[in-house]
């Protein structure tokens, strides 16, 4: 009988190996299925661990073995038949001549027995004696509830559907407080230190520059190299990685709260336009086939972009779904406008 194990691991070597150390078995005796193979992520953040399926064979328990025929002795079958009858005769009578039993004591009744008993034999599934009575459990069972029927003319009135509401999301107007010159400066430093010897740790060659402030209370950090790939990462991973870790310095080292931007080669403005043409173009199939799509994964910022871009895009409206760091955006059909259109 074939039966399946799943376990996972920081890597899919270690996944198997702690799936066969679960199970006693070598490498040889399973099959490995991967069902996902994990992400490192950076420094530790947004790491997933990796995941496999074992299917081994487990031991079926064994039928009992059928009792042999008895054979009948070369002696018994050499007699001749004229004695056979005279055995049954003497047999009737011997039954005839015993007393009946007595039935002064009651037969007893089969002793129950609890699935919890301790039992150390090594099975997978423990076997019940012949005389096992199961112990009745009482369920209490919610009271079912009834629909109202509503009949016109002999027929059953359907009930209209109910739409569940939609919230949009809109991005809300952040409150900008000033921050210091002094503060800003301290800001400055601190995060140019930070990322200089981040790079250094990487072995990537990068210079980091402070770019005009545009808002009031944004850092804006660029950095700029010979080779900035390992930096970009994955869709902007290892960037945003590096700005949240800049941030984290910053929160903690001021007494007042600056916005870090950390950006190499205009990918940030790269991104956001691609992001914006993703958007409108999701949106038309959401227009043509009233259905409703959902984006993959994104972080706080691009989901930001986003509902800017379809703000103002008839017909669709958008909102957030799911978890950090799986939440996405979902693209639905706008009710409202439909039925003023």
């Amino acid at each position: 009988m074939q039966k399946f194990l799943e376990a996972t691991g920081s890597t899919r070597d270690e996944a198997i190996q702690n799936a066969l150390k679960q199970l006693g078995l070598d490498r040889d005796d399973v099959s490995v299925e991967v069902i996902d193979n994990g992400r490192k992520g950076f420094l530790g953040i947004g790491s997933t661990p990796a995941r496999v399926r074992v299917t081994y064979e487990a031991p079926d328990l064994a039928p009992e073995p059928a009792k042999p025929e008895k054979k009948e002795r070369p002696a018994e079958a050499a007699r001749p038949a004229q004695e056979k009858p005279e055995k049954k005769r003497a047999e009737r009578s011997e039954k005839r001549e015993r007393p009946a039993p007595k039935k002064d004591k009651p037969a007893e009744k089969p002793q129950k027995l609890s699935i919890t008993d301790e039992d150390d034999t090594p099975r997978l599934v423990k076997a019940a004696p012949p005389d096992f009575v199961p112990e009745k459990l009482e369920i209490e069972r919610p009271p079912r509830r009834e629909r109202p029927r509503r009949e016109r003319g002999g027929r059953r009135e359907r009930r209209p559907r109910e739409e569940r509401p939609i919230t949009p999301s809109v991005p809300k107007e952040r409150e900008l407080i000033p921050v210091s010159e002094e503060g800003m400066k301290k800001a400055e430093q601190l995060a140019t230190d930070f990322i200089t010897g981040l790079l250094e740790k990487m072995g990537v060659e990068g210079e980091v520059k402070t770019l005009p402030q545009v808002e009031c209370d944004q850092l804006r950090l660029e950095i700029s190299g010979p080779d900035m790939g390992p930096i970009i990462g994955r869709r902007g991973d290892t960037l945003d990685a590096i700005q949240y870790l800049g941030s984290l310095v910053l929160n903690n080292g001021l007494d007042e709260h600056v916005r870090l931007s950390v950006n190499t080669e205009n990918y940030r403005e790269k991104r956001a336009e691609s992001l914006e043409r993703l958007a409108r173009k999701m949106a038309m199939k959401v227009v043509k086939s009233h259905r409703s799509m959902t984006l993959e994964p994104m972080n706080p910022y691009e989901r930001r972009i986003i509902h800017a871009a379809l703000q103002d895009f008839n017909g669709v409206t958008t909102y957030s779904t799911g978890t950090e760091p799986g939440r996405r955006v979902v693209i639905a059909p706008d009710s409202s406008y439909r039925s003023h259109h």
